[in-house]
């Protein structure tokens, strides 16, 4: 006991000195060694025979120390670059003294790690820690033997930082406003400055009550802390939702807080910002000099490692600002301070990577070139900044953040975009006008179709493998079970619900897959590589239509298009075709045809819409004379038949195959080369859970299986009792393709379309429905899909519960419906993308089941004799054409639509 007793004193005693040290911005590696090292000493002993009997000092009282000690480590030495994987590495090594720490001392271990993974921009990662500290047990406060660890405060003020730095500004208040009306109880005159002390006098009463007295001004101070960062969150947040004035004077509040922590500066930056959301250059300028000494002087001295720390990952705002200042203020030579501060910033941002910050810096050059009117400069500055974007907007947050974010960050890509079209800079087009489109999707194809073991920073935690067998995932299949049972049941109400709690967990597995981290340096989207991949189309793989393979980009605005064209021989072109009022018109009408449910489909054949009167008629000429055309549309174009469009009163397809694309980031993705011979699956659900027969299904599998033959054939067709929700989840988690072979998955059914719900759109088997959500989870061997059923390629234009839930916090009781930005590719035919398939055969609304069962049998005829499956689909849609071309009868298949890149 007497051992114990010493090495307890001499490690509170190490402890002491490594936190001085740290404060004091010196050295630590040396001390925290030790310190750990003494902590494993003292818990073996405690571990051993005879350490359960009460003595000098408790496991958690040694856990406590060195979990704090642990998230300090990572924040002392910010100069020190960490990989993900080294971070990873140590916070695996502090689990070690998890299971001996009291639910505080994990709350704000989980807090500290928290703060760190927001400190990195690692958002979905630092608000899934909160998640888990907020579910942890309370307890009473208790003393961690002197250690100067600092409070994080309350978890709800994290949460919303958290929030606000996701682009959820209204969320981030909402979350604070009880907070602030419990601290409002309690210090009713506002938060308590340290530093002053006529507000600290009132305080000497208690002091003299003794230990009561004492404890109650510990808890004034610790709530002026939380008051003092509640006020910083709240001031950041008011701003971003258009109330400067607002958050201007919620900085002033927070200022002494700034200053008693040594870090004045960091509320100066605030108070520049917002004196130059303003229009206030002069203060601004004032406020930013008041700082200039922390970021602009090298030499000098810090008080403490949060000072040198604030100057690094802080000091590319500053020069930002700086830059801002200089331009607007029109100065003598005003420009050659601006560039110089854009220049210092960029390098400042190399040694603290800041890709939004980055990207800032890089729209201020843009800025400063073009009012000097150097258009070649600017051009350069916008698609550096494009291409610091796009590593922002890269990984998926879920659907509520990415909406938030890119609403965000649109002012900066729509001044991109207009100078583009102002200049003709269709390089700088293509990137902008990807990013605007269905960027999350990319990242999601870029992520399934990556390899993570061979990524050198890999680990255990983020291979495909380990990223499929987590407890969510279990969750998710265990979710998925009880709505099915509720569903047996008849309680609508209750399966229902459990979507709802299905789709929030869906929402966490997708935005902290563990392995988003590795295509975070993935490069962005080369226009040159899409040439490369148009020039080698037509002997890459064979089987496609001869001819020029050519990629459209449209973007369209209320009453334009801007069209994008990329040739194989390298050509970048870009144009704006205004339309007339015919085309507008027509385009209104069909977007009502849709909604009311009517059968006047073939848009270009009722309304006499040709290609040319939605693009400029060059363009259209060079698609009509091209073999293979990769099309993607924008927004209400999605939904326009493009299999039957029309050019010069001709059917486009006769001569053109056509595959949709949600943007041309996606193309070289979406490369599927079939390898070897047609393997088929075939599901026919010939009876509907309502009892609905659809004899069109037997008749169609009957067929087909005579056609294929047992060769051709995967296995025995499922229909009648065996085509059932099991059944397809069995063969939707088939595994990765097999080389040597091409497998073909053909499921004929009904399909239910869901806009209000992002995950909720299905297919009906014979004893329930398959969602989007379920194939999302799933990784298939089946390289080419034929999903014969209605509606299966529209998309969800908008979440009527508002995104909320599992990341996003807890559903409101009256959600507001969240508008979907980005042109999201979230319909069934894009959960199969990203399922494995490179090749989906769908329709964005309804069709007759015996003239899309045609279809599909003429599709792999022609598919099984050597036809690329963009190919196929062209000769089976000429098949049908050929038969009859009237738009009644086009009005009944006209949906069908090829999606895929070969």
């Amino acid at each position: 006991m007497v051992e114990l007793h010493d090495l307890a004193g001499h490690f509170f005693e190490l402890g002491a000195r490594y936190w001085q040290t740290a404060d004091a911005g010196r050295p630590t590696g040396r001390l925290f060694q030790q310190l750990t090292g003494l902590g494993r000493r003292i818990l073996a002993v405690l571990d051993g025979p005879g350490g359960a009997v009460p003595g000098p000092v408790k496991a958690s009282d040694v856990a406590g120390v060195l979990l704090d000690a642990y998230g300090r480590e990572l924040t002392t030495h910010p100069g020190r670059a960490r990989t993900y994987r080294q971070v990873k590495g140590h916070w695996a090594e502090a689990e070690e003294f998890t299971p001996h720490a009291t639910a505080d001392q994990l709350r704000n271990f989980l807090a500290g790690k928290a703060q760190y993974e927001l400190q990195e921009g690692r958002l979905t990662e630092a608000l899934a820690l909160v998640d888990q500290a907020t579910r942890l047990p309370h307890e009473p406060s208790r003393s961690l033997h002197g250690t100067t660890a600092t409070p994080y405060g309350d978890l709800r003020v994290l949460r919303a930082e958290t929030l606000h730095r996701l682009y959820d500004a209204e969320t981030a208040l909402e979350v604070l406003v009880p907070l602030e009306k419990e601290l409002a109880a309690v210090l009713p005159d506002g938060p308590i400055d340290e530093s002053d002390p006529a507000a600290m006098r009132p305080l000497a009463a208690h002091l003299a009550g003794g230990d009561a007295g004492r404890a109650t001004v510990a808890r004034l101070l610790q709530a002026s802390t939380v008051y003092f960062r509640l006020l910083d969150v709240k001031a950041g947040a008011l701003r971003d939702t258009g109330r400067p004035e607002a958050a201007e004077r919620a900085y002033l509040m927070g200022m002494p807080l700034y200053t008693a922590s040594g870090l004045p500066e960091a509320g100066l930056l605030q108070l520049a910002r917002c004196a130059l959301d303003r229009g206030a250059v002069a203060e601004a300028y004032r406020r930013l000099d008041l700082a200039a000494p922390l970021f602009e002087d090298a030499h000098v001295e810090d008080r403490s490692s949060m000072r040198a720390h604030l100057r690094v990952v802080r000091g590319a705002a500053y020069c930002r600002m700086r830059a801002e200042a200089a331009r607007l203020s029109k100065a003598d030579r005003w420009w050659e301070q601006a560039l110089h501060w854009c220049d210092l910033g960029t390098r400042r941002t190399a040694d603290h990577p800041d890709d939004s910050l980055e990207a800032g810096l890089h729209a201020e050059r843009a800025r400063t070139h073009r009012d000097r009117e150097d258009r070649a400069g600017a051009a350069r500055a916008y698609h550096e900044m494009a291409l610091a974007l796009d590593r922002v907007l890269r990984v998926p947050l879920g659907h509520r953040f990415d909406t938030l974010h890119l609403r965000f960050r649109r002012p900066l890509l729509d001044e991109a975009l207009a100078f583009a079209e102002e200049t003709g800079d269709a390089r700088l087009c293509a990137v902008v006008t990807d990013l605007l489109k269905a960027r999350a999707f990319s990242a999601r194809l870029s992520l399934a179709r990556s390899d993570a073991l061979s990524t050198p920073d890999a680990v255990a935690e983020t291979t495909e493998q380990e990223a499929r067998n987590g407890p969510d995932r279990a969750a998710f299949a265990e979710l998925t079970e009880r709505i099915a049972e509720a569903e047996r049941h008849g309680s609508a109400k209750e399966a229902d619900r459990l979507r709802a709690h299905r789709a929030e967990l869906l929402t966490r597995i997708r935005a902290t897959d563990p392995r988003w981290h590795l295509i975070r340096d993935d490069p962005p989207f080369d226009p040159d590589r899409l040439t490369r991949f148009l020039a080698d189309y037509g002997t890459a793989a064979p089987g496609s239509n001869p001819g020029r393979c050519v990629a459209l980009s449209l973007y369209a605005r209320p009453d334009a298009i801007l069209s994008l064209l990329a040739g194989p021989d390298g050509r970048l072109v870009t144009a704006v075709r205004r339309l007339d009022e015919k085309t507008l018109a027509a385009l209104e009408a069909h977007r009502r045809e849709l909604r009311g449910g009517g059968g006047r489909l073939d848009f270009w054949g009722h309304h006499g819409i040709g290609l040319a009167d939605l693009i400029p008629p060059a363009f259209a000429d060079e698609i009509a004379d091209s073999g293979t055309c990769l099309l993607s549309p924008h927004g209400r174009l999605h939904t326009l038949p493009w299999t039957v469009v029309r050019h010069h009163g001709r059917h486009v397809v006769r001569e053109t195959a056509i595959g949709i694309v949600p943007n041309l980031s996606c193309v070289p993705l979406l490369d599927h080369r079939p390898d070897g011979p047609v393997r088929a699956t075939l599901l026919g659900v010939t009876r509907q859970p309502d009892g609905e027969l659809l004899p069109e299904a037997q008749r169609a599998v009957r067929q087909l299986s005579r056609f294929l033959g047992a060769d051709r054939l995967r296995e025995e067709p499922f229909t009648g009792r065996h085509a059932t929700v099991a059944t397809l989840g069995g063969l939707l988690n088939s595994g990765p393709p097999m080389r040597g072979r091409t497998d073909v998955l053909q499921i004929i059914t009904h399909g239910l379309p869901d806009p209000g719900a992002p995950f909720g759109a299905g297919i009906r088997m014979t004893d329930g429905m398959f969602e989007t959500g379920e194939v999302l989870m799933s990784r298939m061997c089946f390289q080419e899909v034929l999903l014969t059923a209605c509606s299966t390629g529209l998309r969800a234009t908008a979440d009527r519960g508002g995104g909320h839930g599992a990341l996003a916090g807890p559903t409101p009781r009256t959600p507001s419906p969240l508008e979907l930005a980005g042109d999201v590719a979230n319909s069934l035919v894009h959960a199969f993308h990203e399922a494995g398939a490179g090749f989906v055969l769908a329709s964005p609304f309804p069709m007759w089941s015996r003239l899309a069962i045609h279809h599909c049998v003429e599709w792999i005829v022609h598919r099984c004799h050597g036809s690329a499956p963009l190919e196929a689909a062209r000769r089976a849609a000429v098949a049908l054409l050929d038969d009859d071309e009237s738009p009644e009868q086009t009005d009944k298949w006209a949906g069908i639509t090829a999606y895929g890149a070969r």
